[in-house]
């Protein structure tokens, strides 16, 4: 079900973790998940209720029902229906208007503007008219259309502090299709047991252009006892960060290493490498992983080699994808690394690696 909905499930997180960020993005303090999920927070959760089983009849006012079906449908379809309440001065309502009528920037790589940034725009849109609460609602409407990666990396982590992250994905999840224990975000763990355990083993290696980054397997941040900050690039069990971190240096970034699965794409790949950057310049030694160290990792790590450590973005990839015996299966990646830094990467493995990706043998080297 992952491979099938995986966009969905952004959504439904979006819609969830849209609300509670949206106070972030307006500069105020966060929500406890307990009073957001009793009050804004619990209306997206009804709203997307059973996602699985499909459209189902919504209590309440027409005006709430009318606004949870707008949030089912951003997060089915990417779509917001038109208000149906043009007039009318309620949050909700407010909201809406502002998520559907704020104008989508277009992918715009050399000014800096992504389609998804229309999130941050529509919750303060929806502020300047309705206050706080349309804020809350717009965000929930507008991460339903955009998903939860739309939403900064930097809003996430301080988020974190009251709201984590994990807390809201779970109850979007669990509503959207139900408790299963054994699947994320419940699971304890993501490990799995003799999945290629060549690479899949503990593995790290410092940044090519930056040793306080460390590039690194999922299992080698499980039992690390150093990091002073940990950014992910893949899902991850309850158990499975360095329980010495604090909540706020435990950043997980929705990201998957599938073609086409990435509707954000290079926003994503460019929070990501600005969240190490920002990690850095506060002293931290980072863990930067996916699952196996070899797709989602290189990439990230190429984008803040050319984006903040001066590096040249096609060696930064042939180097990195090399030293940790990485690979192009995925090649968007790639792509995306070199188009957020002006250069066209139609063919990565032919520019890249024309006689073929190196043969290499996976070995831990610290």
């Amino acid at each position: 079900m992952w491979d099938e909905w995986h966009v969905v499930w952004d959504r439904a997180a979006g819609a969830m973790v849209g609300g509670a960020a949206a106070r972030l993005l307006l500069g105020e303090d966060p929500q406890p998940a307990e009073e957001y999920l009793a009050g804004i927070g619990g209306q997206a959760r009804e709203a997307i209720r059973d996602l699985t089983a499909g459209p189902r009849e919504l209590p309440g006012t027409p005006l709430a029902r009318h606004w949870a079906a707008a949030v089912q449908r951003g997060v089915v379809d990417g779509i917001l229906p038109d208000p149906v309440f043009p007039d009318s001065a309620h949050p909700a309502a407010v909201g809406w208007r502002a998520a559907a009528e704020t104008p989508t920037p277009p992918l715009d790589l050399a000014r800096g503007l992504f389609p998804c940034t229309q999130l941050t725009a529509a919750v303060q849109w929806a502020y300047t008219q309705g206050g706080l609460a349309a804020a809350q609602y717009a965000g929930v409407l507008a991460g339903a259309r955009w998903g939860v990666s739309a939403i900064p990396l930097s809003v996430q982590r301080e988020l974190a502090a009251a709201t984590p992250q994990r807390v809201l994905v779970t109850a979007a999840l669990v509503a959207a299709r139900g408790p299963d224990p054994a699947a994320w975000p419940q699971r304890d763990t993501q490990v799995v047991p003799g999945l290629d355990r060549e690479h899949r083993q503990p593995f790290a290696i410092p940044h090519p252009h930056d040793p306080g980054v460390v590039l690194c397997t999922m299992e080698y941040v499980r039992d690390s006892t150093d990091a002073d900050a940990v950014v992910s690039l893949c899902r991850m069990g309850t158990r499975d960060h360095p329980p010495h971190l604090p909540r706020r240096d435990i950043v997980e970034v929705w990201l998957h290493d599938l073609p086409g699965a990435n509707p954000n794409l290079h926003f994503v790949l460019d929070e990501a490498a600005r969240m190490v950057a920002q990690l850095r310049d506060e002293n931290k030694r980072v863990l930067l992983h996916c699952a196996a160290c070899q797709s989602r990792t290189p990439a990230v790590a190429a984008r803040y080699a050319s984006a903040y450590r001066g590096a040249d973005v096609v060696a930064a990839l042939r180097e990195i994808i090399t030293t940790v015996a990485g690979h192009l299966n995925n090649p968007e990646l790639s792509r995306a690394a070199a188009e957020l830094a002006g250069v066209e990467l139609p063919d990565p493995a032919a520019v890249l690696f024309p006689e073929g990706l190196p043969t290499l043998t996976r070995a831990p080297r610290i």
